[in-house]
């Protein structure tokens, strides 16, 4: 059972997801960017969440960014279905880099 500290480290995982996903659509309605250049964007809150939450909540943002990553910035919009191939694997190299850089941030810390 996680503590009530562990459960607030999930919990601002989350709010990161949330407000990195805000941001992508304020740059998105601002300016024209490539939905994939905002993928950083995404990696970037895993770099934080690493940094000062520990392994499971990063870990939890890789899953939750491809996820909403794919839902609000790839085309078809608002649907997890990923039309063209290079998202797709745009989308896995996400993933890898993001759950890569969430499972090394312990032996960083060490």
């Amino acid at each position: 059972m996680l503590s009530s500290g562990r459960w607030l480290s999930y919990l601002i995982a989350f709010g990161l997801v949330v407000v990195t996903t805000l941001i992508g659509k304020l740059l998105q309605n601002i300016a024209i960017f490539d939905p994939i250049a905002m993928s950083m964007l995404y990696i970037l809150s895993t770099v934080i969440s690493a940094a000062y939450l520990g392994s499971g909540p990063s870990i939890m943002i890789s899953f939750l960014s491809v996820l909403a990553f794919d839902f609000f910035f790839i085309p078809p919009v608002l649907t997890l279905v990923v039309a063209n191939e290079q998202h797709s694997v745009t989308l896995l190299i996400m993933f890898i880099v993001a759950f890569t850089i969430s499972c090394l941030s312990p032996r960083i810390r060490r």
